[in-house]
């Protein structure tokens, strides 16, 4: 009768249970950041201050939804009605503190008002000289008079005559121009408080959550919610024989589908890995349950590296789990050599075994956590994880196997069984053969293939998080229908107070106003057009006086009293405007005011997330022009240190960049390693 193994069940149960501790233990410790932006080199300052924007912007929780109307309408109150319909449900649902257009359709009225009561300290030189002046020909002045008549007599002109007594010549709308950044789309309008597309067949409805955007309980909850409501929604009209498409976009979609293909990924690599590993393991083992136990050490140095991991980080990043696990499992190796001496068909003893396979296991280690150790310096904080979470768990898989498996293993009898020699033959085959000339055929294909070697890194925002089809489409479809927000360039400026932040807003605003005069902006926006600071205001109120000098001044009210007669206004209808033109300031006085908090939203300014930096930030959007040059601006607004830039596609080429000097410093680094230690 076979005499059975002899396995020490207490030390097993001991050992298992510490180990299971520890990794409890480890786990309680550390936080699973899944956040891709914090895991890029913050040295570089293109990379932070992009990771710095993308983590402080509101939009990045905001969940977007296109509202599709299959069947084109000439009338858009069903594609209305059905946005209102979402509206109410996303609101009800308890998911969400805000939806749609309402809140900045309501302040835009409050907006004009404080424009026009403010034209004096709007207009810089410029602006007068440029959009103002041409405004103040004949020509312009009779169609402008003419245009508001028309406007008074239709029911659109209810409440407008306080407002064109105000400004006659819509001077407002030079100002309100800038405000088109506010919509997604330059095409889009506004309907019954709703966004519509220019074709009229889609509707943008916008909805901030109450819990993160990346959040990924919200996630699941809210991808369930717009399901439910696109089959509520196509129920409702299914008599009118209207059909719905709800279309959702937002960092949502990414975190849930990061969360679904990570785990998906993850569960087939180790099963494929389990199932191709377990086949040779039963050719080459005569007690193949043994050979499967070449899994036990690289799994508890999986677990006892997150434990050590927790001693000198306080977060772990999910990329760093997976790819230093991925890697850790290489130490099956170790298991394998060590069983495959202590499976033999004579008996063995776990001591003798380990011995057999310490002087070859032993260097081969070394080298390989000394190489990991090494990508501590490299820079690139997720390399860094990488490569300290996988030297842990390489070196405790190894003193896993020449300390735990002679314990369980005091002694092997002899296998009755004779193990495959199909395996045995052909890798004996593999390197017994071709003698010197393998070594020769070896170093000459290696030298082949370094002409080849030519790592090319493609980064791209847009695909930096691994999505599903259905995502991408989705954002495809919202980009082509309302646009694309990685043509956009971004500005954040953070200050103590909002007061602050008008100071930085004056500086920046005489900045940008050059660079669309120059091209290399189309359009950019910033809240001290609206509402300056001090010094902006006044330099903007001395030039009004300026421009309108006596003789402009009597010219322009000939005109408007010729065209105002004819047309049946009141004498002193204007009174209003010449009162603005003739407005003056004594010195004591703060001719510019504070941004009211109900405008915050609206003009982007909102607290900081970063708990450690200046408690209020802004954001600017700027569209790029045809002189636009992607380093020299940034060279130009980071020196100034008024601002943080972020834009996407210089970004993305920075980060491509740097992933191939990083490459190859670390090729470098590792050989140089490698070499030395061995």
């Amino acid at each position: 009768m076979q005499k059975k193994p002899s396995f020490n069940f207490p030390i097993v149960l001991l050992l298992a249970a510490a180990v299971a501790g520890l990794f409890c233990i480890g786990f309680y410790r550390l936080k699973i950041d899944t956040d891709i932006v914090k895991t890029l080199p913050q040295s570089d300052p293109v990379v932070s201050d992009a990771g710095y924007i993308i983590m402080n912007h509101p939009a990045g929780d905001q969940v977007v939804i296109d509202i599709a109307l299959e069947k084109i309408l000439k009338d858009p109150d069903v594609l209305v009605e059905a946005g209102q319909f979402i509206e109410k449900e996303l609101m009800a649902s308890g998911l969400f503190k805000s939806t749609g257009m309402k809140e900045i359709q309501n302040m835009v009225p409050e907006l004009i008002f404080h424009i026009i009561k403010n034209l004096p300290v709007l207009f810089t030189e410029q602006d007068l000289k440029n959009k103002v002046k041409p405004l103040l020909e004949s020509k312009q002045v009779n169609n402008k008079l003419e245009e508001n008549y028309s406007r008074l007599l239709n029911l659109d002109g209810i409440g407008q005559s306080e407002l064109i007594a105000a400004d006659p010549l819509g001077l407002r709308n030079i100002i309100l121009a800038g405000l088109s950044h506010l919509f997604p789309s330059q095409n889009a309008k506004i309907y019954r408080g709703q966004l519509l597309s220019s074709d009229g067949r889609h509707l943008l409805l916008i909805a901030t959550p109450i819990a993160s955007g990346t959040d990924n309980t919200f996630a699941r909850e809210a991808t369930k919610l717009i399901k439910k409501l696109s089959r509520m929604l196509n129920e409702k009209y299914s008599s009118q024989e209207y059909k719905f498409t709800l279309t959702p976009v937002g960092a949502y979609r990414a975190a849930l589908d990061n969360e679904i293909i990570a785990k998906r990924d993850i569960k087939k690599a180790v099963l494929f890995s389990i199932i191709g590993i377990a086949i040779l393991l039963i050719l080459a083992f005569p007690r193949p349950y043994i050979g499967l136990l070449s899994f036990l050490p690289a799994v508890a140095g999986t677990m006892v590296a997150f434990f050590l991991f927790s001693l000198f980080n306080k977060s772990i990043s999910a990329l760093t789990i997976g790819f230093g696990g991925a890697i850790i499992s290489i130490t099956v190796d170790h298991g394998i050599a060590y069983l495959l001496f202590l499976d033999r068909h004579h008996e063995t003893s776990g001591r003798d075994a380990a011995k057999e396979v310490w002087a070859v296991g032993l260097l081969s280690t070394l080298t390989t956590v000394g190489a990991f150790l090494v990508l501590c310096i490299s820079g690139f904080p997720i390399l860094a994880q990488i490569g300290q979470f996988a030297a842990f768990g390489i070196a405790c898989s190894f003193i896993f196997v020449h300390t735990v498996f002679p314990m369980m293993f005091p002694s092997m009898p002899p296998a009755k069984k004779v193990r495959s020699r199909l395996l045995m033959d052909v890798t004996g085959k593999l390197a017994l053969t071709g003698g010197k000339y393998k070594a020769w055929a070896a170093l000459a294909f290696a030298m082949v293939m370094l002409c080849f070697a030519k790592p090319v890194f493609h980064v791209d925002l847009k695909s930096m998080n691994t999505v599903s089809k259905e995502t991408k489409a989705a954002e495809g479809l919202v980009t082509g229908v309302w646009g694309n927000i990685f043509s956009k360039i971004f500005l954040l400026t953070e200050g103590s107070n909002v007061s602050q932040l008008q100071k930085k807003g004056d500086k920046l605003s005489k900045m940008l106003e050059h660079e669309k005069v120059s091209g290399v902006l189309d359009a950019a926006f910033v809240p001290s057009m609206i509402f300056p600071g001090e010094e902006r205001a006044r330099e903007n109120f001395s030039a009004w006086k300026n421009f309108w000098d006596k003789k402009r001044v009597q010219e322009l009210k000939d005109t408007i009293q010729k065209v105002s007669v004819d047309l049946g206004f009141a004498q002193k209808a204007f009174d209003p405007f010449y009162n603005a033109i003739h407005k003056s300031y004594s010195n004591s006085d703060t001719i510019s005011g504070d941004i009211p908090e109900k405008f915050y939203s609206l003009l982007g300014i909102s607290h900081n997330k970063n708990p450690d930096g200046p408690k209020w930030i802004q954001f600017l959007t700027l569209t790029p022009g045809s002189a636009y040059n992607a380093e020299a601006f940034y060279a130009k607004y980071a020196s100034s240190q008024t601002a943080k830039l972020f834009d996407p596609k210089f970004f993305s080429k920075r980060l491509g960049d740097l992933l191939s000097s990083t490459f190859t410093k670390m090729v470098l680094i590792i050989g140089l390693s490698v070499t030395l230690l061995c």
